[in-house]
């Protein structure tokens, strides 16, 4: 008997271990041995009369903006190829567009749906076995990385049609290996790496339209106020996901888009860009931004990413070229690679030159925060310098780009820097610069704009620096020659004053800065008309020039011409002439025939030749100045002064086709450059209209004539002196083409007016008086 219960118990082990063995043989045996019912086989376990969806498709969003134009790119893209690739940065809304694909999809003929969050490879195929038993191709009992293979081999031996999303995709590689090579499968990947780009045809998802960015935040804020609206998006960069957190903020709250608009200049980002409970999305933009720029960052142990990010942070939001951004003190080859790495991530992106990188403005926030809080911003700005000081020194010229870095720097910097001495340097430089931006400014024919920052820096200048400090001096001269070339003469003068005040409280009266400011303060007088004022102050400087600086100094020089030239615009060329010859002889004595002075000297009598009907005798000097002339001056687009004043001497000596040939292309240089309403353009314009009225086209040089009066008017004002000109100009070309009845309404209206801005005496209301006067006779107006 016991016998027999050994036997038993021994027979009931075995059966035991049998089980054991067999369930362990099913867990080592690959997922396509398995067998399956046919039916199953085929269909998988889903209800034949609804697809199978695996995953999270995410749901249609409140407010939700169809993006037609992509998303029928996406189709046309899938229709013919059996892998798309959306590409963009992050909250640029590309799962939501692979998600209106895919719910689009489910409406018509689809099979199957997986949604796959592919940021992590165990995700994907742990997703894929997932769908691989959901389809019921593997036991539930099989190991995950061979339900996994299961799953590919299955969908790519289906007939019927599958869409396979991985949302979020990083890794290349890894992805690589989980996509179906053939079959009836269609694979759309949502990604920020431009890796991706080798997987399939690309469609590049950017932020946005402003339209669309309206449309949607006023939906999504529950306002219907596009204007406002239309602020708030600019401000967020039209980014879809930040619309869409501070429309959710704005309902909220129940405030207007204008209280949300002075909260995000001054709140934190992350109080007025939160995430958005229930939504899809599960970070907060802040979040989002960097965990893209740390995957990037990891990957550089030497920290140039993240100094080429904190330095974009800085620099202008419009972009940095990359050649600046390579004089940087570290290898060119390593800045490439840096942003390289950077654009792939699509944490900034480059034009379609590939010479200018750039970062959305979000980005750009969130970076320009963190490395406040890492307290990186000081060293930030000695790495902008190292870039901005020698672009200020280049050759040619930098453009408007380095100014507005500047700018940016220079607001960054005066949040974090010393001001008890331990950052005088940086200070120093800093001031420079900004001087420098206005020079720049005026010398690129951005007159207004000179003019906004000269005050900005000059009030800098002042609450910054000693009050004795010579940087205050040369800010204040910055903002002079603004307002000059901008034709705002009236401004300088009063600036002008301040810095002859300066000169005699700290030099004295005996010293030659004095007497350069007080030559300043006369130009700036002439400039604004106030003639009588300006010859007074040219004839007691020219005395104190000679006795402070001597006969042959540069002071001595400009005081001469100056005094001429006062003369000149009071009507006075007797006495104007005299001094201009004199001033070229002593010039010619001193400097010889080349200098910048004496260049001057010359192309100054030349003008008072023409004036006084010498025309021959100012077009030869003209073409000496001409001769020197390098071939580098000649293409500068800014040296346009002698040149016009050269083609006007032709049109006086009769030379007509010559100075209209020169002055069309004069007009169209500065047209092609300067900005549209630059007075140095309406000028031209004005110089082209005479020579097309002396050369006798007089249709063409009349509606030029009445331009420059619309053009003065509206730039500078219909009380300017220069706007009067234009006004007077036009009447004494109506009276030359025969139209002296409106001639002298023009000019009786300019008499008026030049009487009640500038008084009945002065010169240029006596001019004005005398035109009419002389008007049955008038055969036109003198150049000069």
């Amino acid at each position: 008997m016991d016998a027999e219960v050994a036997i038993g118990a021994l027979s009931a082990a075995l059966a035991v271990l049998g089980t054991v063995a067999a369930f362990l043989q099913l867990r080592r045996t690959p997922a396509a041995s398995v067998s399956l019912p046919p039916a199953l086989a085929v269909t998988g376990n889903q209800d034949s009369r609804r697809p199978l969806v695996v995953g999270d498709v995410p749901r249609e969003p409140v407010s939700h903006m169809c993006r037609e134009e992509l998303l029928a790119e996406v189709s046309t893209v899938l229709a013919k190829s059996r892998v798309c690739v959306l590409i963009g940065g992050r909250g640029v809304g590309k799962t939501h567009l692979a998600a209106t694909y895919v719910r689009d999809q489910l409406c018509v003929d689809v099979a199957r749906v997986l949604w796959i969050v592919a940021d992590d490879v165990a995700a994907v195929i742990t997703s894929l076995a997932d769908f691989a038993r959901q389809a019921g191709a593997v036991d539930e009992v099989v190991d995950t990385e061979p339900a996994a293979r299961t799953a590919l081999r299955w969908l790519e031996n289906e007939s019927e049609r599958s869409v396979i999303v991985f949302d979020n995709a990083l890794d290349a590689d890894a992805i690589a290996r989980w996509m179906p090579q053939r079959g009836n499968a269609h694979v759309l990947i949502t990604t920020t790496n431009q890796d991706f780009i080798v997987f399939g045809v690309t469609v590049h998802v950017d932020v946005f339209t402003p339209a669309q960015a309206v449309t949607f935040l006023c939906s999504r804020a529950s306002l219907d106020d596009p204007g406002a609206a239309a602020m708030v998006a600019r401000e967020l960069g039209q980014l879809p996901l930040a619309l869409a957190q501070a429309g959710a903020v704005i309902r909220r709250h129940r405030w207007s888009f204008a209280e949300y608009l002075a909260g995000f200049r001054s709140m934190p980002l992350r109080s007025l860009l939160p995430r958005v409970p229930g939504d899809n999305y599960p970070r907060t933009l802040e979040e989002a931004t960097l965990l893209s720029v740390s995957e990037v960052e990891h990957s550089d142990p030497n920290g140039l990413v993240r100094r080429l990010i904190d330095l974009m942070a800085v620099l202008s939001e419009a972009g940095v070229r990359r050649d600046l951004l390579r004089t940087l003190r570290v290898e060119p080859a390593s800045v490439d690679e840096a942003l390289g790495g950077l654009a792939n991530a699509s944490v900034v992106g480059f034009d379609v030159s590939g010479k200018q990188v750039a970062m959305h403005r979000l980005t750009r926030q969130v970076m320009l925060a963190r490395a406040r809080t890492e307290g990186r911003i000081r060293d930030t700005v000695q790495d902008a310098l190292t870039l901005l000081t020698p672009a200020t020194e280049a050759q040619p010229a930098p453009g408007v780009d380095v100014v507005d870095h500047i700018a940016e720097v220079w607001a960054e910097a005066r949040t974090v820097l010393a001001s008890d001495g331990e950052d005088d340097d940086i200070w120093a430089e800093l001031l420079r610069l900004r001087r420098w931006s206005v020079k720049r400014l005026v010398d690129m024919g951005e007159f207004s704009r000179a003019v906004a920052v000269g005050l900005t820096v000059f009030s800098e200048h002042r609450a910054l620096a000693p009050s004795d400090d010579e940087c205050i001096a040369l800010a204040r001269r910055a903002l002079i020659d603004a307002y000059v070339t901008a034709d705002h003469e009236n401004e300088a003068v009063s600036y002008a004053e301040e810095a002859l005040a300066d000169r005699v409280r700290l030099a004295g009266l005996d010293h030659p800065a004095t007497v350069g400011a007080r030559n300043l303060l006369g130009y700036c007088c002439e400039c604004a008309g106030q003639l009588d004022r300006a010859l007074t102050i040219h004839r007691y400087n020219l005395g104190e020039s000679i006795r402070v600086c001597g006969p042959d100094a540069p002071s001595t020089m400009r005081a001469r011409i100056n005094l001429a030239s006062t003369y000149r615009s009071m009507g006075d060329l007797a006495r104007a002439v005299p001094l201009f010859e004199e001033n070229l002889a002593e010039n010619l004595r001193v400097y010889g025939p080349d200098h910048a002075s004496t260049i001057n000297a010359r192309g100054e009598l030349a003008r008072s030749y023409v004036r006084t009907g010498r025309a021959v005798e100012g077009v030869q000097l003209h073409e000496e100045n001409a001769a020197f002339e390098t071939d580098e001056q000649r293409a500068d687009i800014h040296l346009t002064w002698w040149p016009q004043y050269r083609a006007a001497a032709y049109s006086a000596a009769g030379r007509h086709a010559e100075a209209i040939e020169q002055l069309r292309a004069l007009v169209q240089r500065v047209d092609d450059v300067l900005p549209r309403d630059n007075p140095r353009a309406i000028r031209l314009r004005l110089f082209l209209a005479r020579a097309l009225l002396a050369g006798r086209r007089h249709t063409e040089a009349l509606a030029l004539f009445e331009r420059t009066v619309v053009d003065r008017g509206r730039v500078l004002g219909i009380d300017h002196p220069s706007s009067l000109n234009a006004r007077r100009n036009l009447g004494l070309a109506l009276a030359t083409t025969g139209r002296r009845r409106r001639a002298r309404a023009v000019l009786s209206a300019v008499v008026s007016d030049y009487t009640r801005v500038l008084g009945s005496e002065h010169p240029y209301t006596r001019t004005a008086r005398s035109d009419i006067t002389s008007l049955p006779k008038s055969r036109g107006f003198v150049w000069g």
